[in-house]
């Protein structure tokens, strides 16, 4: 008999973090779990660490699978490795920085279970050196797919609880790893009949504005991103749905064009000129984010100090 729920966990240079992730998921109250840790080649001492604290929950011990890379291969092979050896009827992930609450999985479960849902939705909040911050997504849409898009509600698979079913439609995995999640999720949502949510926040997300700003300033990155939000839009394209989110895509695209705001303005300008004008009339953006976009298109970037949308 299958595990209720599979979490599956990547492990990269997290040393100072695993243990506390790992004790929040051996400690859920959700009894029939299983835990897919995947040993991304981390040169430190995580899976010490992971392994020290394993032993102080023994029951868990034989719910556990560790998978080891033969290199580093990054988030996005990493995750589909995860999923392929996860053997759950729900698959979520949890990255090795952060925690969930105690009950999570045992409440998104619990709401999947009593409506045969597809997907389930928690709330979730961003852990930062100094603060803490909701993450102001939607927790109730009439169409799951489109609040993806304009992302409305965000990308991350870290507070969905997915059926498995989903990941055995014909899903094309995305090869790029920064926002894999974005390719990811709305190929998830599309083969997605039913959905819930779970109001309450249980989730934990380790933010760092460092690894936001290492995104303004890498072409390199910004190209997988802009290779992501491709695979998403060729996906929906495949499926008749261009016309129909229209709106959404281009708010996609003038998203991932903003990623490159700290980018050669030359580079900047060719990166989805078609979302230029669109961005000004985007209400979902910000004035400081349009007043960023203004002084970049015109050659005076730095008169403002706009920051890249958080995801």
């Amino acid at each position: 008999m299958n595990p209720k729920v599979s979490v599956i966990v990547l492990v990269y240079k997290a040393e100072r973090y695993i243990e506390r992730c790992a004790r929040s998921l051996f400690g859920q109250t959700l009894e029939d779990m299983e835990y897919v840790f995947v040993d991304d080649c981390t040169p430190d001492s995580s899976m010490a660490v992971l392994e020290d604290v394993l032993r102080d929950y023994p029951g868990r011990a034989g719910q556990v699978k560790i998978l080891h890379n033969d290199v580093n291969r990054g988030q996005a092979y990493s995750r589909r490795r995860g999923v392929e050896a996860a053997s759950g009827d729900y698959i979520i992930h949890c990255d090795s920085d952060d925690w969930p609450e105690s009950d999570m999985y045992a409440r998104l479960y619990a709401k999947a279970s009593e409506g045969d849902l597809d997907m389930v939705i928690c709330p979730m909040r961003r852990v930062y050196p100094d603060h803490v911050e909701p993450v102001p997504d939607q927790t109730h849409t009439d169409d799951l797919l489109e609040s993806l898009v304009y992302m409305d509600i965000r990308h991350y698979l870290l507070n969905k609880l997915i059926s498995r079913k989903l990941y055995d439609a014909p899903v094309i995995w995305p090869e790029n790893n920064m926002c894999e999640d974005t390719a990811l999720i709305v190929q998830l949502a599309y083969y997605s009949s039913n959905y819930g949510f779970v109001n309450d926040v249980l989730y934990n997300y380790t933010f760092s504005p460092d690894s936001i700003s290492s995104i303004k300033g890498s072409m390199e990155k910004v190209e997988q991103i802009r290779a992501n939000v491709e695979l998403a839009i060729s996906f929906l394209d495949s499926k008749g749905l261009t016309e129909k989110y229209r709106g959404a895509i281009m708010h996609l695209k003038c998203w991932a064009k903003f990623a490159a705001l700290q980018l050669p303005r030359k580079y900047y300008l060719s990166l989805y000129p078609e979302a230029n004008l669109p961005f000004f009339t985007d209400r979902r953006f910000t004035f400081a984010e349009r007043l960023g976009h203004l002084t970049k298109i015109l050659g005076i970037h730095g008169i403002s100090k706009p920051f890249r949308r958080s995801r």
